[in-house]
Order: C-alpha cells, then sequence, then structure tokens
C-alpha cells in the first residue's frame, strides 16, 4: 500500500525522544517500511526496511524502532515535496484493511499511542488486536464491498471522529467520556470484523 503527500526534510540533532512531548516524538504504526522522500529541490532519499513517526511539522524516520535520537532522521515537512510510503507487510490490521492510509488511520493511531499504549489494559487490548488482525484483514481486503467490510469501515470512521472529538476537547471528563465510547465501538468493531471473516471464510469456502 502506498501514499504520496506533502511533507519535508532536514535531519537536525534532538534531544532524547523519551524526554520529548508525545506531540514531538510522534505517532506511528510500529511497523517496517519503505520510505521515500522527494525534497522541495527533486533530490530523493530512500530508506527502506525502516520505521516512521511524523508530528504536525515533521516525519521522523529511523531503523530502529524505538528511535535512538542519533540514529533518527527528522525531515521537516514545510522542506519536502513528497513522501512515498510503502507498507511491508500491507493490510495486516483490520482498520488499514478496511480503512487504508490517511487522516482517519492518523488519529486512531494518535489515539493508541496516547491513551492505550501508556495502560497497562490498553496494551493487553492491542496485543489481542494484534495477534488477531492478520487473518481477518486479509478477508476484509479480498472482499471490499462485502456488507461486513462496509460496516467496519463506517466503525472506523466513527472511531476516527470520536479521536479527533477527544483531541480537540479542553474538558478532562468530555475527554475521558470520548475515550471510554471510543474504547468500547473500537471492541464492537474487532467483533464486528472477526465475525464479518468468518461469514466470508465460509463463502469463500462453498465457493470453492
Amino acid at each position: 500500500m502506498s501514499i504520496d503527500e506533502g511533507s519535508e526534510t532536514n535531519p537536525e540533532p534532538e534531544s532524547d525522544d523519551a524526554e520529548r512531548p508525545l506531540s514531538e516524538r510522534g505517532v506511528g504504526d510500529g511497523r517496517e517500511k519503505h520510505v521515500l522522500v522527494v525534497t522541495a529541490s527533486g533530490k530523493e532519499i530512500d530508506h527502506d526496511e525502516v520505521f516512521l513517526r511524523h508530528t504536525e511539522t515533521e516525519y521522523l524516520v529511523c531503523a530502529d524502532p524505538d528511535f535512538p535520537p542519533g540514529e533518527t532522521t527528522r525531515y521537516r515537512k514545510e522542506n519536502i515535496d513528497r513522501v512515498k510510503i510503502t507498507q511491508h507487510h500491507s493490510n495486516c490490521f483490520i482498520t488499514t484493511a478496511a480503512a487504508g492510509e490517511g487522516p482517519t488511520l492518523d488519529s486512531l493511531r494518535g489515539f493508541r499511542a496516547d491513551v492505550m499504549t501508556p495502560t497497562r489494559s490498553g496494551r493487553a487490548l492491542l496485543r489481542v488486536y494484534e495477534a488477531i488482525s492478520p487473518p481477518i484483514a486479509a478477508t476484509l481486503d479480498r472482499h471490499p464491498e462485502a456488507a461486513a467490510t462496509r460496516l467496519v469501515r463506517w466503525l472506523v470512521g466513527r472511531c476516527g471522529s470520536l479521536a479527533d472529538r477527544r483531541r480537540a476537547s479542553t474538558a478532562d471528563g468530555e475527554r475521558a467520556v470520548l475515550s471510554l465510547a471510543l474504547i468500547g465501538l473500537y471492541v464492537v468493531g474487532i467483533c464486528v470484523a472477526a465475525l464479518g471473516h468468518g461469514w466470508l471464510r465460509g463463502r469463500e469456502r462453498i465457493a470453492r
């Protein structure tokens, strides 16, 4: 899966990522990629088998998933003409298979990094999701117009909207309620995707 979008360049030495706020450390999906950066001057820079994070102003590229500062290349979006990202394990996850790369997935990645990853229960849910996703995602990807896939796509979109509302909210109470609602909808989406996978795989077997 590939995406093209306007972006940036300029490696800069930075302080320890662990001490930087989340908004500056960036968010990513923790999966290996091939990244082609095209600068505003037309120079092409290839990064193979790397991990990618992004902030509002930068892309961070590193071969180490922990992004140590001394090994991380930072590209300012204002200095980039285009970025092409090829996912090595395309459609491994349900959300990517249903909605594809884009703003919705970015919103969900931000919520995952901000809310789910820091907590034990959130990490447990993510581990379950990552363990069961590949076969489900592969089935949904084969049937993009199936009712189950369309429903999962709608649920993913709703989750993305809730994540955006939560991020924009300044009231702690509202953010907490939206977090709970999003996690609940997230679980519903996983269950719907799993049921849809079972139904579609059954139809595939019958068709054979």
